[in-house]
């Protein structure tokens, strides 16, 4: 029996439009890949994405992967991974040409599920950045780098990557060394003065752009993770909306200062502070209340402390948001 191909390319304007629209983001991306005119046929359509991220792994995982988040929630996320052709893994330039295009859909779970494999089409690491990202119209586009032996150059990210709103930066071993602390300082003072989120995660600081610095800059939410030390200077200079931060050296007196300052107008635009104490001599609960009011809830086991500001704006202090080390192995 003859196969019998359907004439999509024949159909009426509107009503090959009405197809494209309900093709799956991945089979959407493989139709453009189909010619010139099919890539101008999705494009146009200018098909809203939630969100775009680009993960750069460099040497630990050995690819890069553009991950599409559906506008259903229940559709998923739809990964493009692309592998490096070098035997150690290591993507050292925007203009190498991956090994292929793996695309695979995540629903409700870490682990994707495979649904087939693209050719290269002859397009390096840079061209398909700008391929994906240019057929949808992403609302949030954010990038995630890996920090180690691998490291791109900073202009040629700024070219190609498109305007990000969120930058996370994950320190593998190879990278927590003088050379890894200066090309997370390259990443940052690239991106920091456009996104509005920053994620550390165990990345090298230095005093030329210590988490004072970050804190400075305008951003909606920053977190730090990996026992990072800070100080009430640090506090005090927020400039942000949302702060998380992981560490083991700070002290109970210092928030406390920092609070007292807090009522008095300091940090007007902090909403969300989040700290969690890795650190046993951080236990007295008494330094951290002294001067504050306290509330004792029914079971008598868990206190709040409630505080307001010169603007009027309250918040609770639970006695749970301080974890020691003992707690959380």
């Amino acid at each position: 029996m003859t196969e019998i191909r359907f004439p999509f390319l024949s159909l009426p304007i509107d009503l090959g439009v009405k197809v494209m629209k309900t093709m799956s983001l991945h089979e959407q991306t493989a139709y453009s890949l189909a010619s010139k005119k099919s890539y101008s046929k999705i494009k146009s359509l200018r098909l809203p994405i939630p969100k775009v991220l680009i993960r750069i792994h460099g040497e630990l995982f050995g690819f890069m992967e553009i991950s599409l988040a559906a506008k259903d929630i229940t559709d998923g996320e739809i990964s493009f991974k692309l592998q490096s052709q070098r035997s150690d893994g290591m993507i050292t330039s925007l203009d190498d040409i991956p090994v292929n295009l793996e695309v695979s859909k995540t629903l409700f779970s870490p682990f994707g599920h495979k649904l087939f494999d693209l050719s290269n089409q002859g397009m390096c690491f840079g061209e398909w950045i700008q391929h994906i990202c240019s057929i949808f119209q992403g609302k949030h586009y954010g990038a995630e780098f890996t920090i180690g032996m691998s490291q791109l150059n900073i202009q040629s990210l700024r070219n190609i990557l498109p305007e990000l709103r969120s930058v996370q930066l994950k320190c593998s071993r190879s990278g927590r060394n003088q050379q890894g602390v200066l090309y997370a300082q390259s990443i940052l003072k690239a991106f920091l003065p456009d996104v509005e989120n920053v994620s550390l995660f165990s990345v090298p600081l230095h005093e030329s752009l210590s988490v004072q610095h970050i804190g400075l800059t305008n951003l909606k939410m920053l977190r730090i993770y990996g026992n990072r030390k800070l100080k009430l200077d640090d506090l005090i200079s927020l400039n942000v909306k949302n702060f998380r931060i992981d560490t083991d050296q700070t002290t109970l007196r210092d928030l406390n200062r920092f609070f007292k300052l807090w009522m008095k107008g300091s940090n007007p635009k902090l909403k969300k502070l989040s700290i969690y104490l890795r650190n046993g001599n951080n236990s007295d609960w008494s330094v951290l209340l002294n001067g504050f009011q306290t509330e004792e809830s029914e079971d008598a086991q868990v206190k709040n402390v409630t505080i307001q500001n010169c603007f009027g704006v309250g918040i609770s202090i639970p006695k749970m948001s301080l974890v020691s080390h003992e707690d959380i192995m």
